[in-house]
């Protein structure tokens, strides 16, 4: 899953002579230079990183825009690293991790900004216990419109095998103030333990963008780690301002990486007793997509995807059942489709 990393490190000689961090911020970036600029000054106000106890490293998937020298310019305590070529959201972390000398990795979206406070209330909670191989941050929604209001509160999974994002436009304090165990996290504001990434394999490199995030979830939890929310950690993310949240672009992959994450981790008791609702829900929200967005990225993502399912099936040999929650359907897709565009 993890290949070479076909990239090159603009600058570390500064952060090599500080003492090894106890985590690495990796922020994945690709031709949002201002976005990242916005992520770097909100990282930059938490005494960890004053302190150097903790590093931060954007890997740049290939945008060749001239863009990386100027942000190496302007923010030296960060180290920057280029890819030769855009490989896609899961490639770009992989290089960051690769490189990372923290035993903690926090990945951080590009479009998001992070509270001074968070990184310390995510170390209390993810080193509270062994057990704990991620802790999630809460994510805000940024924008005027949603200000205030959850993006993402961890991952839950659903009996079709469909990853959402837990109160999902609800107001903030319905996260309450206590850690809670969760599915998994969202990659864009996720506290990865390194050794849990070791021992499950990182993220898969094949899913580019979306789902990703997931997939790493349901491995680590068959392998028996747990995700733990801490909503006192509050990140401010300005939701799909990279790719755009109906392009054709986020379905397509989306749509097959669905495909891919069951193919991948569905127990096949579990397949086999819910193959006939997972396909009418397949069905209807292609229908939905084609009809209402004038779109067939869905229906295309999908296809792709079931083209290579044996070729997915066969990536992962022990699935275990794991605790799932109650299905959403077509209503819980339209609830979402509320909050994220209106």
């Amino acid at each position: 899953m993890v290949g070479q990393p076909h990239a090159e490190i603009l600058d570390r000689t500064e952060t090599d002579r500080r003492q090894a961090p106890w985590a690495t911020v990796v922020v994945a970036n690709y031709r949002r230079p201002e976005l990242v600029a916005r992520c770097l000054e909100s990282l930059h106000r938490a005494p960890e990183i004053e302190r150097g106890e903790v590093e931060t490293v954007v890997v740049d998937d290939g945008s060749a825009d001239g863009s990386l020298p100027r942000l190496a310019a302007s923010y030296p305590w960060a180290i920057f690293v280029a890819r030769h070529s855009n490989g896609g959201y899961a490639r770009t972390v992989n290089t960051g991790i690769r490189i990372a000398r923290g035993e903690w990795i926090l990945t951080l979206n590009n479009d998001a900004t992070i509270e001074p406070n968070a990184l310390t209330e995510l170390r209390v909670v993810a080193e509270s216990s062994p057990s704990i191989g991620c802790a999630s941050a809460l994510m805000l929604f940024a924008d005027e419109r949603r200000g205030g209001t959850i993006n993402s509160a961890g991952l839950e999974l659903d009996r079709l095998g469909l990853p959402y994002d837990r109160l999902l436009g609800l107001p903030a304090d319905a996260a309450g103030t206590q850690p809670a165990d969760v599915f998994g996290s969202s990659g864009g504001a996720s506290l990865y333990r390194r050794a849990m990434l070791d021992a499950v394999g990182g993220l898969d490199e094949e899913f580019g963008a979306y789902v990703e995030d997931a997939d790493l979830s349901w491995r680590a939890a068959m392998a028996g780690w747990r995700c733990v929310l801490v909503p006192t950690a509050v990140v401010h993310h300005h939701h799909s301002a990279t790719a755009g949240h109906l392009s054709d672009y986020k379905y397509w992959h989306f749509g097959r990486n669905r495909i891919r994450l069951l193919a991948k981790n569905a127990a096949t008791a579990h397949l086999l007793r819910f193959w006939l609702l997972i396909a009418a829900y397949e069905c209807a929200y292609v229908t939905y997509a084609a009809v209402a967005d004038r779109t067939l990225a869905p229906l295309r993502g999908r296809l792709r995807g079931l083209s290579e399912w044996r070729i997915s099936r066969r990536m992962v040999s022990d699935r275990r059942p794991i605790e799932m929650a109650p299905m959403q359907g077509i209503t819980g897709a339209l609830r979402r489709r509320r909050t994220w565009v209106g």
